[in-house]
């Protein structure tokens, strides 16, 4: 109908991400019916042809399946959701994403043979289809599917739905458009990008060796839009046009008055890439800022930063003008959607099992905040990027954190020093300092805050605080072997507090005591 009401008798298809993917289709149904002389053109923008790795972290974890945009769906809803979608498996990498971009999709660290022995079967890593089909569908039934609960064991899929995107992927990956049909590629580059996800042993102390606690990282590239990787957005055999929009230059350049920075999802709202749509319907192929044939180069002077953070702390990034990325609040109480923004240009925020990652421009002066969530540690990194070579990564590991409790790091030139306010009440009671190392005297003043703010009664506080005290004395004298020993006291007396037959007006509570317990297991490991 669309093409009798054109005045060329004719109509263009325009496909967004997995809608390329559909055209192709249409396509090829109307060329069973000898009707294909009806498209004139495809324009496929940002489409995942060959797959994404991203999407392979969906269906096995749940992880980033942002399906609405700045809402984080529960990684059990959206593994299942995933799980049972059809269409999902199509986004997954093929045989030829394997051949075209030669780039391992799954790496396995070889500490992670303590949980799993992944690497006896797949090596350090998986970089052909055959197993990463092996892998997925469960190691040829060695792995069963994981618990509803169980997000961190990696997913087993169903093999029906993967054979049949395996099916689909042999037709459109060997897609050819009809003689006389143009096709145009547009890909959207520059923006930190998952290529890959690599599988390690759970650090924390009381992972058992099993598969629900390994633990996962993601690997990035700047090849992409944050979401597909560019080799499969202009990946197509024949004659199709490519053209790339630097999505990095176009959001640093943006009056954030009145834009906001794009990426993947809302791509097409990017003004110059709707007037380079409108020229090619048109017939014009006129240049357009921000667009070009030729993939940009990520430059040698270009710096970007990479945060990585380790539960149970929420990540806020603020830049001078107060633009904020991070978590903003749902205020609806019944819901356990998580909301998050990107106001700061070429940032993003994501969360992938139990880690949150964020990233902005490395030359920009920004505050990083840290504000704790529950009891327990946490380890934040921050990668440095220059070019495209990580110089350096700094590591404050192990911080004890409470609900509540605050961290503060400026970043100019420099990483500055993280400044802690355990009970946010405006005192500074710890600084660390990047390059240093983190000492015990510092977390126990730390966990004494901790100890100190436990809803029981003061006697028990007071107890816990004195032996701490003494511990720490002994750290000062050198004597590291009696402090140990007095700190495996503290945490005897913890849980000794926890029984369920201490008076309850003494009883700390048991999952605050197991907590505490980890908090004083992390400090003994140092």
């Amino acid at each position: 109908n669309s093409a009798k009401e054109s005045k060329t008798g004719k109509v263009t298809l325009i496909g967004h991400s997995n809608g390329g993917l559909l055209a192709k289709v249409i396509v090829d149904s109307l060329k069973k019916s000898g009707e294909e002389k009806l498209v004139d053109r495809i324009i496929m923008v940002a489409t995942p042809q060959i797959g994404t790795p991203k999407a392979a972290l969906g269906l096995l974890h749940g992880d980033g399946s942002n399906f609405l945009y700045g809402v984080i769906l529960d990684k059990k809803t959206a593994r299942g959701f995933g799980e049972n979608m059809i269409s999902a498996y199509n986004l997954l990498p093929s045989k030829k994403y394997f051949d075209v971009v030669q780039s391992p999709v799954i790496e396995f660290d070889s500490d992670v043979k303590n949980i799993y022995d992944f690497p006896s079967i797949f090596g350090n890593d998986i970089n052909n289809f055959d197993e990463f089909k092996k892998f997925l569908l469960g190691d040829d039934g060695k792995r069963t599917e994981p618990d509803t609960d169980d997000t961190d064991s990696p997913n087993v899929l169903k093999d029906n739905f993967f054979s049949q995107a395996e099916k689909t992927h042999e037709s459109l990956d060997l897609w050819q458009a009809p003689a006389g049909m143009e096709v145009v590629q547009i890909a959207g580059w520059g923006l930190d990008t998952i290529r890959g996800i690599k599988y390690d042993d759970c650090d924390f102390i009381f992972c058992p060796n099993k598969l629900s606690n390994i633990d996962r990282s993601l690997l990035f590239t700047q090849d992409g839009d944050e979401t597909v990787v560019v080799p499969s957005a202009v990946e197509m055999d024949g004659n199709a046009e490519r053209y790339y929009v630097d999505l990095k230059l176009y959001n640093n350049l943006l009056d954030l008055d009145f834009k906001v920075s794009r990426e993947h999802a809302d791509i097409l709202e990017i003004e110059p890439l709707q007037d380079f749509i409108k020229n090619i319907i048109q017939g014009k192929k006129e240049s357009v800022n921000y667009i070009s044939m030729e993939k940009p180069e990520v430059k040698n002077e270009d710096k970007s930063l990479r945060y990585r953070l380790h539960s149970p702390v929420a990540l806020h990034i603020y830049d001078k003008d107060g633009r904020h990325t991070g978590l903003i609040e749902n205020k609806n109480p019944l819901s356990d959607l998580r909301f998050f923004e990107k106001q700061i240009p070429n940032s993003y925020y994501m969360e992938f099992g139990e880690t949150k990652y964020a990233g902005s421009e490395g030359n920009l002066v920004q505050t990083v905040i840290l504000e704790g969530e529950d009891l327990g540690t946490f380890t934040f990194e921050i990668d440095e990027v220059i070019g495209k070579q990580d110089v350096k990564t700094t590591t404050f590991t192990n911080i004890p954190v409470m609900q509540g409790m605050k961290a503060e790091i400026l970043i100019s030139d420099s990483i500055g020093e993280m400044k802690i306010d355990v009970e946010n009440d405006g005192q500074i009671d710890a600084i660390f300092r990047p390059g240093e190392v983190i000492k015990r005297e510092d977390l126990l003043e730390i966990f004494e805050k901790i100890i100190s703010s436990l809803d029981v009664d003061k006697t028990v506080k007071d107890r816990l605080v004195n032996k701490i005290d003494n511990a720490k004395k002994q750290l000062e004298k050198g004597h590291s072997v009696a402090a140990d020993a007095m700190l495996r006291n503290v945490k005897h007396q913890i849980e000794v507090f926890s029984d369920i037959n201490t008076p309850e007006k003494f009883r700390i509570l048991k999952d605050e005591a197991e907590k505490l317990m980890g908090i004083m297991d992390k400090i003994l490991a140092m």
